[in-house]
Parts: structure tokens; C-alpha cells; sequence
């Protein structure tokens, strides 16, 4: 993980002891303003950057304080990030490639997706002048050759985005805005081609997870009060497509996705689910089914509730232990 990207975390864990440790606000989460470890369960995928992520994110939300320092030596609370390896990974991975189902699925209903094939086809000369500047070689395969032009944007979008120089062939042949598209074609795939099978590999083990922890908080037999997961732009576009509120388009890093549950002055609970990102205003997602406000207990377990039972089957014979 970059400075960058830790100095992003860090203001995102302010943002969340701003929210939710203040009890004079209507956000107060009941948690305290030091750690304490039966309050706070916070889990990564097996990725360095998401594991630094984490723990950025949990030294802004808990900064070190003197009572809580063990030596002038320390300097941050240490917090427990919990991980599996990404193989076995049923929670967070929302592209599980290592999942034969999703890994043989997804190309064959893509190919198929005639806004994919016009794509291809409209962008043919692009296609070949993105594989003379950057020297990748022609694919047969379309589905693999798009692939790999999307993996040249992910490279010099992170090099962009933290302001390294681009080969001088790379600018002058605009390879940036070249393979844009791509990338943009991908996150649409989301909303175009995935099945009910594949929304389930995605998102539904990490939809069951929300909604089991949302029954634990209203029942009152979890001391937890706050879930922190950190994963990747593909875990954010799963749980939003498997909710039915994707709108297609790539998160930017650091963007924080909130699944809150509010008990309500009538003594009903509602759960909302809004996305936080840096400065920008907080997007509030009106879920199916549900009010603009949020959803009921009732409207909340009723989506997408046929996921979990296939992505579980699904996932434990191709990949993860579950």
C-alpha cells in the first residue's frame, strides 16, 4: 500500500471514530474511543494491501493513547486483522478466479453478451494499436485478449494515481485513454452478464455474513458492534450487484461501503447501506424492495435470499473450504 493510500485509511478510520464513537451524535455506535477487542472484529483478504489497508484504517479509527501504550517506544495500537489465504477465501473475494464455476462461467456468458461482442468489434483498431505501443501479444481468445488490456489499465491507473512518470511511448500514444474503455467495460459487465450463479459466487457468502451478523446485533448475543472487512474493487462490485445496486462503475481506492443497522424511535430496526468516499457526499443506496431510507429486518433477509444456499454449495466443490 502506498502513503498515499495508508494517509486514505487513516482519515477513513477519523471518519468512523468521528461517526460512530461521539455519544452525542445520532450516529453513536456504543463503541468506546479506546479499543477494546470485544467490540471490534476486523478481517482482510490475503493481500498485503488490504491487510495495510486494515490496519490503517483501524489506527485512525483507535489512535494510540497514553494509557493504552505499553512503552514511550509505541506508537499505534495494535489491533487484530484477521485473513485467510486467498484461495480459500469464501468471504471476500468477489472474483474468485480460483473457482473453476466462476472461472469457466464468466468468459462463456461473456463472450455470448452482444454489448460485449459489439465492443470488441467496435474497438478493433484500438485493440491494435494498444498491442504495438505496449508490446502484449494477440490473443484468439477474446475474452483473454480483453483481459489483458484491462490489466494494462489497472497498471497505469495505479502509476497515474500516484503520480509516476509513463513511458514517453505510452504518452505519446495516448495508451491511457486507449485502454479506458476497457476498464469501463469490465465494471459494466457486472450489471450486463451476471447470472444469479454468478452474483452467488460473488457476493452471496459475504450477503449471508451481513445478514447473520444484522440477526446476532438485534437478538443482543454478539458483544461486536462494528464488522470491518477490507477487500478489493471486485468485493465492493459483488456485494453491490448481488444487493441490486451496482451501477457499474470502478470504486475509487479507498471508498468504504457501510451496512448499518438503526433501531428507530418506534423501536423498529432498519438497515441502510450508503458508500463513503474521501470528501465526497455520502451516496445512500435505496436497496429493492426497500424504502428510500433503508430496509426493515423483513425487507432486508428477503434479498437476494436464494444466494447463499447456491454460492455455498457452488463455492465449497470448486475452491474454498466453508
Amino acid at each position: 500500500l502506498s502513503t498515499i493510500g495508508m494517509e486514505n485509511h487513516l482519515r477513513n478510520g477519523a471518519y468512523f471514530r468521528a461517526r460512530y464513537t461521539d455519544p452525542k451524535l445520532p450516529t453513536y455506535l456504543g463503541i468506546n474511543e479506546h479499543y477494546k477487542r470485544v467490540q471490534v472484529y476486523a478481517r482482510s483478504t490475503d493481500k498485503d494491501r488490504t491487510l495495510m489497508s486494515a490496519e490503517s484504517m483501524l489506527s485512525g479509527l483507535f489512535p494510540p493513547e497514553s494509557n493504552n501504550l505499553t512503552s514511550p517506544l509505541t506508537v499505534w495500537q495494535p489491533i487484530p486483522v484477521h485473513t485467510v489465504p486467498l484461495p480459500n477465501e469464501p468471504l471476500l473475494d468477489g472474483a474468485p478466479s480460483n473457482c473453476g464455476a466462476w472461472a469457466k462461467s464468466l468468459p462463456d456468458v461473456t463472450m455470448k453478451n452482444e454489448v460485449f461482442i459489439s465492443f470488441m468489434e467496435d474497438n478493433a483498431n484500438a485493440t491494435s494499436a494498444i498491442l504495438e505501443v505496449s508490446g502484449v501479444p494477440y490473443q484468439s481468445d477474446q475474452w483473454i485478449l480483453f483481459h489483458e488490456i484491462t490489466s494494462i489499465y489497472d497498471t497505469l491507473f495505479c502509476e497515474k494515481s500516484h503520480n509516476f512518470t509513463l513511458k514517453p511511448e505510452f504518452v505519446a500514444s495516448k495508451l491511457y485513454d486507449l485502454v479506458t474503455p476497457y476498464s469501463e467495460m469490465f465494471w459494466k459487465l457486472w450489471t450486463e452478464v451476471l447470472t444469479e450463479k454468478l452474483k452467488a459466487l460473488s457476493g452471496g457468502v459475504l450477503l449471508h455474513e451481513l445478514k447473520e451478523r444484522v440477526v446476532r446485533a438485534v437478538n443482543e448475543t454478539d458483544d461486536i458492534k462494528l464488522v470491518l472487512l477490507s477487500g478489493h474493487d471486485t468485493t465492493l462490485a459483488g456485494i453491490l450487484t448481488t444487493l441490486g445496486v451496482y451501477d457499474g462503475i470502478q470504486t475509487p481506492y479507498a471508498t468504504v461501503i457501510m451496512l448499518e443497522l438503526w433501531r428507530r424511535d418506534s423501536g423498529d430496526y432498519e438497515v441502510t447501506l450508503s458508500q463513503h468516499h474521501q470528501e465526497d457526499e455520502l451516496v445512500v443506496f435505496q436497496m429493492p424492495g426497500c424504502n428510500k431510507t433503508g430496509c426493515s429486518l423483513e425487507q432486508f433477509h428477503k434479498l437476494n435470499q436464494t444466494s447463499y444456499p447456491d454460492s455455498l454449495r457452488m463455492l465449497s466443490s470448486c475452491c474454498c473450504a466453508l
